[in-house]
């Protein structure tokens, strides 16, 4: 059984979740040109920075992140950025003010419901929005169990508050009818970027550390 662990609660100061694509080399053509043959869908990145760690004597959170750097795989929530839906965009006269890890006001995680099944490596989904309106838009997130999915393409249909999707990557997980489309998502990734996240504790700042940008390769389990 492969191992996940959870990505430690820390402050985001910058976060970017998004799907390069990728592709296959194929050579290069008698006149030099190179060929690239794409990947369908190819696989998410996430890009993290987290903030300036100041209880590293009590906590040394950075420490052991920066030893993780052999393949393990994470369980990552997303912090709250533009990309992710809140329950202050779906209504807007909520008077919520508890702050997530980025300190800033995010009031509370909104839920909806896929209505519609979707077989693994599907691109399309369908989600009742219900409650709150056409406020999902290309470039937001979504998630389906422990994976995240960039909306690339959406079209409502105001007569049954449906939202019809067009995600990527592909689906990693079949879809059922009911299951829970979460605009707080999780994504499972390993470091690919080890060698920059790792830096040294500044002696000046009493052991205060601020590690490099975290890059994670989505891990398809």
């Amino acid at each position: 059984m492969i191992e996940i662990l959870n990505f430690p609660v820390v402050p985001v100061s910058k976060q970017l979740f998004h799907v390069p694509g990728g592709a296959i080399d194929g050579g290069f053509t008698v006149g030099g040109a190179r060929i690239l043959s794409p990947e369908p869908g190819g696989r998410a990145m996430l890009e993290m920075q987290i903030a300036l760690q100041v209880r590293e004597w009590d906590y040394p959170t950075a420490s052991w992140l920066m030893s993780q750097g052999n393949g393990q795989i994470f369980r990552i929530r997303l912090a709250p950025t533009p990309q992710i839906l809140s329950a202050r965009k779906a209504f807007p006269l909520w008077d919520g003010d508890v702050p997530w890890s980025n300190h800033q006001p995010w009031d509370s995680d909104i839920t909806a419901v896929f209505v519609a099944g979707a077989l693994e490596g599907s691109t399309i989904v369908y989600v009742n929005m219900t409650g709150y309106g056409d406020i999902a838009r290309p470039g937001h997130v979504i998630g389906h169990g422990d994976n995240s999915y960039l909306i690339d393409k959406i079209e409502y249909n105001n007569d049954d508050n449906v939202a019809k999707m067009t995600v990527k990557p592909p689906l990693r997980n079949e879809i059922h009818y009911g299951d829970f489309a979460l605009y707080r998502s999780f994504f499972l990734g390993t470091i690919n970027n080890i060698e920059e996240v790792r830096t040294t504790y500044d002696a000046e700042g009493n052991g205060t550390i601020q590690p490099g940008r975290f890059i994670f390769a989505e891990a398809i389990v």
